[in-house]
This record gives structure tokens, sequence and C-alpha cells, in this order.
């Protein structure tokens, strides 16, 4: 089955919040754990990766967290899957065709490729700023907010 990983759903998650907070304030790895529910050692490798990748800009110490790098405009789908996992790709054989003892006489080799092309173009064609009307996002509260304080 082809889907999405945790990870790829965390780093989208985690993206779609930061595009949330306004006026160059940071998103904390502590606040998008509690807000929805990830466990906070698998979200931080998530958030290394997306730093990492140039998606995310992180910054350190008691005031640090993290913030979009670019607008989500400007950064796509095939991005984020790619700075959390590697490449996308559907086959194992496209990754490393000795694995595969039917690779030289592969007859679904080519509409494999073709598939794995096309599905390629659009993630890399599909930016993040698309989520936004498609996808509820959760707000973060303030503990007792919700209360009168």
């Amino acid at each position: 089955m082809l889907k999405l990983s945790k990870k790829v759903e965390y780093g989208l998650i985690s993206m779609m919040h930061m595009d949330l907070v306004q006026n160059g304030d940071l998103a904390t790895a502590r606040e998008l754990s509690d807000a929805y529910n990830i466990p906070a050692e698998l979200l931080g490798k998530v958030l290394q990766s997306l730093a990492k990748g140039q998606l995310i800009v992180s910054a350190q110490g008691s005031k640090g967290g993290y913030r979009l790098a670019r607008g989500l405009d400007r950064v796509t789908l095939g991005q984020v899957v790619e700075a959390v996992e590697g490449p996308v790709h559907i086959a194992v054989c496209q990754d490393d065709p000795s694995c595969c003892e039917q690779y030289s006489m592969c007859n679904i080799k080519r509409p494999v490729l073709q598939v794995q092309k096309q599905l390629v173009e659009y993630m890399y064609g599909l930016p993040l700023s698309e989520f936004r009307n498609r996808v509820q996002v959760k707000r973060p509260t303030v503990a007792g907010a919700e209360h009168g304080g």
C-alpha cells in the first residue's frame, strides 16, 4: 500500500502549525507534541530532518523553537517527503536494482517507472499552501484560557 509514513504526517502537521504562528514567533517541539499528541522523541527527529532539509529553521536557546524557512506556497509535498524519508520510490528496485531477482527480465519495469515519474511530478508540484484550504489546523490554546483563566 502506498501511503505517507507517520513521520511525514507529523512533519506536515508541524509545518501547517508553524504557518499559523505569525510575526516571527516560534513553535516549540513541546507545543507541537502536546497540541497534536505526537511522541516527543519521534517529533524531534522529524523536526531535525525538516531543518536539515532547509524547510524549517531552528532557533536554539531558552526562547528557541522552529519556524518555516519560507512560505508554504514555496514548499511542496515532495520536498517534505524527501526531507523526512528520502527520495520518493514506489518500488524497491528503484533504489537498488541488484536487490530484485526479476529486474533484468521484469515486464512491469517500464510502467512502474512511468507511475513513479507521474507521482514524483505530482508530489513536487503540490505546494503545502494547498493543504491550507483542505485541512483543519488545530490552533494551540493556553491552559485555562477556555475557562476564563
